[in-house]
């Protein structure tokens, strides 16, 4: 009797002991993650993310966003992003290996001295002209995150759209000329990013 009674006050000694630390590593998720992003095609983008309850902590929304502009003397530019999604976990701490899906929109403008032109007539002259490269795409991604309270991620897939050749530069005379995009694909480009954060609550 004294070995039954015993063992079950071990028993429940040990289960109590696993259902706290299971409670504490549920707290420990730290849902709400904030940083930053780099990498191709959004450059810079400050970086949110919140991890829902469902399925078992895995689901989780974000959003990305940067917008800046700059003049150096007679050449100004300015560029905005933004990409809203939601990451899938495999695990249900909210970390490690995700796949993601997301909308993404790349606009940038930008005035530039000598940008080189061919008039109909085949003949070469330099203007400051104004350009722009638009685009939105829908990305599929997987990515890792590895960390707690500091993190890092690291992601790659694809965006799937219309994206231009490269940025449109127009002369005064109407005149077109197009600065190649070299991370462009067609249909579509490449995605790599790399990212930092602190998470919170």
């Amino acid at each position: 009797m004294k070995k039954i009674t015993l063992t079950i006050v071990v028993l429940f000694t040990v289960l109590n002991s696993l259902a706290q630390k299971d409670s504490t590593e549920v707290r420990s998720i730290k849902p709400l993650r904030v940083g930053i992003k780099m990498g191709i095609p959004s450059l810079i983008t400050l970086n949110a993310e919140y991890v829902t309850p469902l399925l078992n902590n895995r689901v989780a929304f974000f959003g990305d966003y940067m917008t800046f502009s700059k003049t150096i003397e007679a050449e100004s530019g300015n560029y905005t992003n933004y990409e809203l999604g939601t990451n899938i976990y495999l695990d249900s701490e909210g970390e490690g290996l995700y796949f993601a899906i997301s909308y993404f929109s790349f606009d940038s403008n930008a005035v530039v001295e000598d940008v080189d032109f061919t008039d109909e007539y085949g003949n070469d002259y330099e203007e400051t002209a104004p350009g722009s490269l638009k685009f939105n795409t829908i990305n599929l991604k997987v990515g890792a995150k590895f960390g707690s309270e500091f993190y890092c991620r690291v992601e790659a897939g694809y965006g799937f759209g219309n994206v231009p050749e490269g940025a449109i530069f127009t002369s005064s005379s109407g005149d077109i000329y197009i600065e190649k995009n070299p991370i462009s694909a067609g249909f579509g480009l490449p995605i790599l990013n790399f990212g930092i954060g602190f998470s919170f609550l």
